[in-house]
């Protein structure tokens, strides 16, 4: 048997698993820092992000075509490094610099994977250089799947989340007009959220 049909060693799967379990644990720092109660986990964004990349395939004209295991290896380990870097807020990320970040990432992610299969370290590189189909569509779920927990928090109340609907960078379609689309259709929903709490929060008048 040669080293590319090799099944995964049990040392490097058990490895691999008990060292990105952490990511269930812990918490997306954008939304500590804006007072959410029960902040989505690392762990849980991945989740969305996978779900956002099906859904957004299944609006492509493209679908039929796109190499969605790929894709949803990508889905899948796009924050992997955050096991050991963790989640690092956009305002330290500004002071550190994204060449510092990215860096790190890199050395990190490219350790996390040494004894995973090769396609796994190839999927998340594509996904850095995001010039692929499949690479520019899970960056678009990424932020769709952002900005629809933005939506949810915003249905219960939860946090003060209004900066997030302002910064254009969170609405990157990566060329993808279905993608374009459904932000469209999130800053529709984002409109008639805030109408419907202005509309409860108006006093009643009173009968005399």
């Amino acid at each position: 048997m040669n080293k590319r049909t090799k099944p995964l060693s049990l040392d490097a799967l058990f490895a691999f698993a008990d060292t990105v379990e952490v990511l269930d644990r812990l918490p997306r720092a954008g939304y500590v820092m804006r007072g959410v109660s029960q902040p989505q986990s690392v762990a849980s964004h991945n989740w969305g992000v996978c779900l956002w990349t099906l859904l957004l395939a299944e609006r492509m004209p493209e679908r039929g075509s796109l190499d969605m295991r790929k894709a949803l290896t990508m889905a899948t380990l796009h924050e992997v490094g955050e096991a050991r870097l963790m989640d690092i807020p956009h305002p330290t990320r500004l002071v550190l610099g994204a060449q510092v970040v990215s860096d790190a990432e890199r050395k990190i992610v490219r350790s996390i994977l040494r004894d995973m299969p090769a396609a796994w370290l190839a999927a998340w590189e594509e996904f850095e250089d995001a010039k692929t189909l499949e690479a520019r569509m899970v960056k678009a779920a990424d932020k769709l799947e952002l900005m629809h927990r933005i939506l949810m928090y915003e249905k219960f109340h939860n946090g003060r989340l209004d900066e997030f609907w302002t910064w254009e960078k969170n609405f990157r379609w990566e060329g993808i007009p279905a993608a374009r689309a459904l932000f469209n259709a999130m800053k529709r929903r984002h409109r008639a959220n805030g109408r419907k709490r202005t509309s409860t929060s108006m006093p009643r008048s009173r009968s005399l």
